[in-house]
């Protein structure tokens, strides 16, 4: 979990627009056969969004984020 985590901020953070720079598998890789479908997408999109809320992070923040992952869905979900 320790290697997750450390993957999913460095993640965010380039998503996000932040200074790190996400050198890990492509998405459409990353994601390879984990039957991923539009709704576990979307749950992940809102767990995100709601956590984000939670520590205080600007709403216009969060739609941008969230707008920034959106962009990502062809890549991760399987079809």
């Amino acid at each position: 979990m320790k290697k997750q985590r450390r993957h999913q901020t460095l993640f965010i953070s380039f998503a996000a627009g932040g200074p790190n720079q996400y050198t890990g598998k492509s998405m459409r890789k990353a994601h390879e056969g984990m039957n991923i479908k539009h709704e576990h997408f979307m749950a992940i999109v809102n767990h995100l969004a709601a956590a984000l809320k939670e520590f205080n992070v600007s709403e216009e923040d969060i739609q941008a984020i969230a707008e920034k992952l959106m962009l990502m869905e062809k890549e991760i979900v399987e079809a």
